[in-house]
Order: C-alpha cells, then sequence, then structure tokens
C-alpha cells in the first residue's frame, strides 16, 4: 500500500510530462536586449575590437660580464637579468646554465653575482636549513628573473 501511495504522484508527473502536446512557444519580441556599444565596454578609449600597435620590445644583446645590472624598483623585486639569455642552454631537471657562473663557488672568479643562500632554503621542508645546491623551486631561474629590455613604458611609471 505504502508502494502504491509514492508511485501515484510519479505516475501523475509523468503522464502530465508527456501530454503529446509541445509547450507553446515563449514569445520573445517584447523582451527588449540592452546593447551596450564596444566602445563602452573596456577601460581603454574607442572600440574593445580595436588593438593599438604594440610597442617594439628589444631584448638585451650584451654578453655575460658586459653590462651593468639596474638597480630595483622595490626591494621586493627580483633582480633582471642584465645580459642576453637568447644562447644559454634551456633549463632542465639536470642541468641550468646559469649556474655556470652564479654558483658560489665559482661566481666570484667569474665575475658574477652569486645565487643567494635563500635560493638553498627549502622552505616547504626544512625553512631552517641551508643547502649545499639551489632547492627545486628555486631551480628555473626564469620563473623570477626576467631578461633586462629596451622598450618604452606600457604605463606610466611614477617611481622616483
Amino acid at each position: 500500500m505504502k508502494n502504491a501511495l509514492l508511485a501515484l504522484p510519479i505516475l501523475i508527473l509523468v503522464l502530465s510530462c508527456t501530454s503529446g502536446s509541445p509547450p507553446p512557444a515563449a514569445d520573445t519580441s517584447a523582451v527588449a536586449t540592452p546593447s551596450i556599444p564596444d566602445s563602452e565596454v573596456g577601460l581603454a578609449p574607442g572600440s574593445a575590437f580595436d588593438q593599438p600597435p604594440q610597442a617594439p620590445i628589444t631584448f638585451n644583446s650584451v654578453d655575460p660580464g658586459e653590462s651593468e645590472l639596474r638597480p630595483r624598483p622595490n626591494d621586493e623585486f627580483p633582480p633582471v637579468i642584465p645580459h642576453s639569455i637568447v644562447d644559454l642552454e634551456t633549463i632542465t631537471l639536470s642541468e641550468n646554465s646559469c649556474l655556470e657562473c652564479h654558483d658560489a663557488a665559482v661566481a666570484m672568479d667569474m665575475g658574477a653575482v652569486a645565487v643567494p643562500a635563500s635560493h638553498r632554503v627549502d622552505l616547504r621542508r626544512s625553512a631552517d636549513v641551508t643547502g649545499d645546491e639551489v632547492v627545486g623551486s628555486r631551480w628555473v631561474c626564469t620563473s623570477c628573473h626576467v631578461a633586462q629590455t629596451e622598450s618604452t613604458e606600457l604605463v606610466a611609471n611614477r617611481t622616483p
């Protein structure tokens, strides 16, 4: 009896959904669709579809050891790479060509800035131990350090 009482509402629902006639089509003629001009969509003046010409970006072509390091805009920013990295080998799991000059053991002889001790500290596993090698999270130098370029500012810089 209990099953029959539960089945009755389900049967009514199924029969009402399969009445054989399709539902009436919605009348959309009375609904106004708001139209926003594309010139008012973004923050830049003009159409959102117009793309201004991109300023050319020239990467530094100076060989390692032949350029000066630019000052950092903020102490929290990593320094830029002051020399060309175009001809350097790609950093892999087993090879990092940056360390050929910037490893602490050879940096002074090479006239390069040594990788700081902070790059040998594994903050995830043992934050109080400074190891002998660069930790995995700091292995790919170009994740933080970018090559110096000669280009115009994309946004005005207000730093004194």
